[in-house]
């Protein structure tokens, strides 16, 4: 198992790399603790003691609800919660007991499948000529208002075992945190509800708490990545004031469903849009809104979701406006301090620091227009310049080129052929890799293009604009030395050279 050294220590203040170091001579009696635990289903009490740091979310820190608390535990806790996972997964996989609408701390799963999938799914209800209403549900505090009987009580529901049972029970009740601030420290407090932010095991019983939520809707469907739920419908315009009463009865029910199992949900955060072509979000009435909590809830331009700027049509004109500004503003700093680094270290900063966060969930918003392509293409310029120390009028294309740095349309294409290849690897989300067939599997007439993908017919440049389309487009295009590979390593780094030789050919 593999953990990192540098994490913060818990209550004991014994690092993980004190823990490594010393293996070589503890592991037979850490071996023989973990093994007793899991045996009599008792978790030790010293490892359920936890130290809470507050870590600021944005606001003025003295607001308490502006922060995020972090729970320390004992650093050897959690080689036991590790042991205890791993098996708890391995039972979860083999008796598909978690909904394939949880997204969150899941292995293959990520924001950006799960941003796939929703965009696609809007994309083609335009292609369709429907709208798309979402509802993002805001639950408050959800990791700390788990109520331990409920959770135990859906533990069971699972199948597992009753010494399993009793050592969840141990493991949840008769903890203890004590809050730090700066060093200063409280008195230590008893838990009675929730799950320790910052355990191994945290995750993955909130994933179970709130399995059966995606099963509360009757109208329309429910995703969830963690705590971060979304209601959604797609219909015809003519139908609008019925999908107002559907949505509202959905969101009673759910609203029920959180009151039942000692979760709060917030109207004030809650947010609402409604999505489609331009042309078809006219024909919306004015007074269309849904109603949660006997709170009125009308639709908003654009909504900040699993870290992507949602707008009404999907042109990610304001997500990558914010984009570009954050970009620039870290890369004008780094400019700064060039004179301190040398070009391989600005390389590793500039890609750690902004190029992480000028390509996150890329195949979620990259069929954007091609004059937001450009103003992305600036930020990765002024990268460019600032690592080979050239001017503003000298001409890109050979620096991109010096640095074997593709352009972005190009990066935008890798990322778009390294998920195709995963979703035809079984190395994606299931929603996901049911995108493609190959020619050969809908037919037996023995064609050249057989091994291609299969093209979803698709009316409308909206639902060209799905991933399922570009992917199948792009990867039908690819010449067959590149995608016979069964490597996921390999693809990326022969598909990369393929474009990058395409790149440097160019005049």
């Amino acid at each position: 198992m593999a953990f990192q050294s540098n994490k913060a220590p818990g209550p004991d203040k014994v690092r993980m790399s004190t823990i490594k170091d010393a293996l070589p001579c503890i592991l037979p009696v850490v071996t023989d603790i973990i093994n007793r635990s899991l045996q009599t289903s008792v978790f030790p009490s010293a490892w359920k003691i936890s130290e809470v740091t507050p870590l600021l979310k944005e606001g003025d820190h003295e607001v308490a609800n502006n922060n995020r608390p972090l729970s320390l535990l004992p650093t050897i806790s959690k080689i036991c919660e590790r042991v205890a996972l791993n098996q708890l997964t391995s039972y979860m996989n083999e008796k598909k007991c978690l909904s394939k609408h949880q997204s969150g701390n899941r292995k293959l799963h990520s924001c950006e499948t799960l941003g796939v999938f929703m965009t696609d799914k809007v994309c083609k209800a335009m292609d369709s000529k429907e709208l798309t209403v979402i509802v993002l549900l805001d639950l408050s505090k959800a990791f700390d208002s788990i109520d331990h009987r409920k959770l135990l009580t859906k533990l069971k529901a699972l199948g597992l075992s009753l010494g399993a049972l009793e050592w969840f029970k141990s493991y949840l009740t008769g903890r203890t945190q004590q809050v730090k601030i700066g060093s200063v420290v409280s008195e230590p407090a008893l838990i009675t509800h929730g799950v320790p932010q910052g355990s191994i095991l945290g995750s993955a019983l909130f994933n179970i708490y709130l399995n059966d939520l995606p099963t509360i809707p009757n109208f329309g469907d429910l995703e969830s990545y963690v705590d971060d739920s979304k209601l959604y419908l797609s219909f015809p315009i003519k139908y609008v004031s019925e999908v107002m009463r559907n949505i509202n009865e959905d969101l009673s029910k759910i609203a029920a469903w959180c009151c039942h199992n000692s979760l709060l949900i917030t109207p004030d955060k809650t947010k609402l849009l409604v999505l489609g072509t331009p042309k078809m979000l006219q024909r919306l009435p004015d007074d269309f809104h849904v109603t949660l909590l006997e709170k009125g809830i009308t639709p908003t331009i654009s909504a900040h979701d699993l870290g992507i700027q949602l707008d009404s049509t999907l042109n990610f004109n304001e997500h990558i406006a914010n984009t570009v500004s954050t970009c620039i503003a870290i890369l004008c700093q780094i400019n700064r301090v060039t004179h301190l680094f040398d070009p391989r270290s600005l390389e590793n900063i500039i890609s750690s620091l902004v190029f992480s966060k000028l390509y996150y969930c890329s195949n979620v918003w990259s069929s954007t227009t091609k004059k937001n392509i450009e103003k992305l293409q600036k930020v990765q310029n002024f990268a460019a310049r600032i690592i080979t120390g050239t001017q503003k009028y000298e001409h890109i294309t050979p620096i991109l080129k010096q640095l074997n740095w593709l352009p972005v349309l190009d990066m935008l294409k890798y990322f778009v052929g390294v998920l195709t290849f995963k979703c035809l690897n079984g190395l994606a989300p299931d929603y996901l890799n049911s995108y493609f067939q190959e020619r050969s599997s809908l037919h037996d007439r023995n064609t050249r293009n057989k091994q291609k993908l299969n093209i979803p017919a698709y009316r409308s440049a909206a639902g060209q604009r799905t991933f399922e389309y570009r992917a199948v487009s792009l990867w039908n295009s690819l010449p067959c030395n590149i995608t016979v590979y069964d490597n996921c390593k390999d693809f990326k780094s022969n598909f990369y050279n393929y474009l990058l030789e395409r790149f440097l050919l160019t005049s």
